[in-house]
Formats: C-alpha cells, structure tokens, sequence
C-alpha cells in the first residue's frame, strides 16, 4: 500500500465512518480498485480509531456529560454495547472473509438504502405519542443488535443505530448523539481483539503509511459529522438511502 492510498482510503473512511452509507462497504470496494486483494483488516482498524477521536472531540461536552448528569445515558450506551460485543465475537470470522467479496457488499449497501428511507418516512407513523430524550431498556438493546448487525461490510453502522433510534421513538438528535458515542466502545473493542496485528504494524516499515490513513480519517471525519447532523435535523436520510440503493446495484451487478 502507498501513501496515496492510505490517504484515499482515511479520508474515503472519514467521509462514510459518519454518512450513512458503510465505511467498510466503501473501503472493500475502493481497496478492490487499487488491487489490494487480501482483507486490509489491521489497517481498517487504524481508520476507525481515527474517526474515533473524531467522536471524542466532536462530542467531548456530550461525552463529560455522561460521566456526571447523565449517568443513566451512560448505562444505556453500555447496555447497547452487550449486543454488539456478543454479534462481533460470534461472527467474526465470517464476517472477515466478506471484506474481500465486493459483490457480496454492494447487495448489503442496498439494504442499507431501503433501511434509511424506511428510517426516513416510518417513525412519522411510529411515535404519534410524541418522541423520547432517552431511550430505554429494550430501544437501547436493539440499537445495539442493529449496531452488531453492522459489522457486516456495506451495512452502515451510523444509518442502522440512527434509523433503529428513530424507530424506536427517539428524538432525533438524541439518535444522532447516541448513535456517534456508541461507536466508541465497538470501534475500542475490536481493536483490543486486533490489538497484536497492530502492534506489528506499529514496528514496521507501514506504520507510516497506516498513521497517515488514520490522521486523514480523524480530519475528514470531523467535517462529516457536521454534516450527517444537519441532514439528520431535516430528516433527509432519505438521500443516503437512495445513494445506496443506487451503488449497491452497480457493484453488486460489476461483480457478480
């Protein structure tokens, strides 16, 4: 892998890490372009703690919040996160060997589009009750199973936990908001799991190349976010879906 490849790739991850149109999906597809044909695995993980710290500096007032006033949200964001660990430990392997299969990954971009207009248009219909600040036991476990679902390349993580937030009665924002903060452990834990691949990257002639991706994904990632808010506010997810339902066709049709 080149430097310019790295570059292309962090900030292709920091672009869809937060748009709701799959990072990985994105990432399989553009590293089968540069004709990298085995997984990129260690390097895929580089990109996501980029956009970690993206998270963490976006919400760093949201985040100190959880830690004083709203320890409740807190324990929601661990209860969600239980899924997740349970779904990503158990498919792992499975879910590796679809990093190099682009034809498998632009079917599941497509269902990411249908799930975000169904996101878009449903909760309208959902929650006539009106819509919640906090989630709950059972909205917070099923966030997280749409989260652990994600781990799947081509289905997104942000547009999975933030369409499962809407249509489980959360406002919005708060969706928005708990959906970008319950990456953190997920992203921190499968790095734990692939903590020996990056450590001998980390002593190789790579690290170089694979800093270089990550800081591009952090710096982008920021940009990003800024903008998945304001078609969140609007509730525009409805333009991602179609973006996916349109890519996912294409390369799901080129590779077949």
């Amino acid at each position: 892998m080149t430097i310019a490849q790295a570059l292309a790739l962090g900030m292709l991850q920091g672009f869809t890490e937060f748009l709701p149109v799959s990072s990985s999906g994105h990432l399989v597809i553009l590293q089968g372009l540069f004709g990298l044909k085995e997984p990129q695995v260690a390097f895929d993980i580089f990109l996501h703690l980029g956009t970690t710290v993206s998270v963490f500096i976006f919400f760093s007032k949201f985040i100190l919040r959880l830690f004083g006033e709203d320890k409740r949200l807190l324990f929601f964001i661990a209860l969600a996160s239980i899924p997740t660990f349970i779904i990503g430990f158990l498919f792992k392997g499975a879910v590796e060997v679809l990093f190099g299969m682009p034809g498998i990954v632009g079917v599941m971009l497509a269902l990411t589009g249908i799930w975000l207009i169904l996101a878009t248009f449903l909760p309208r219909y959902l929650t006539k009750s009106g819509t919640k600040r906090c989630p709950g036991f059972t909205s917070s476990l099923l966030i997280g199973i749409a989260q652990g679902i994600a781990v799947v390349p081509g289905i997104s993580r942000s547009g999975m936990t933030i369409g499962a937030g809407m249509l489980t009665g959360l406002d919005k924002e708060m969706a928005f908001k708990f959906s970008m903060v319950l990456s953190i452990p997920a992203v921190l834990g499968a790095s734990v799991l692939k903590a020996h691949s990056i450590g001998s990257i980390l002593v190789s002639h790579e690290a170089f190349i694979f800093l270089t991706g990550g800081i591009a994904a952090m710096l982008v990632g920021l940009f990003a976010i800024r903008v998945l808010l304001g078609f969140v506010r609007t509730n525009r997810l409805y333009v991602f879906g179609v973006y996916c339902i349109l890519v996912g066709c294409i390369v799901a049709l080129f590779y077949r």
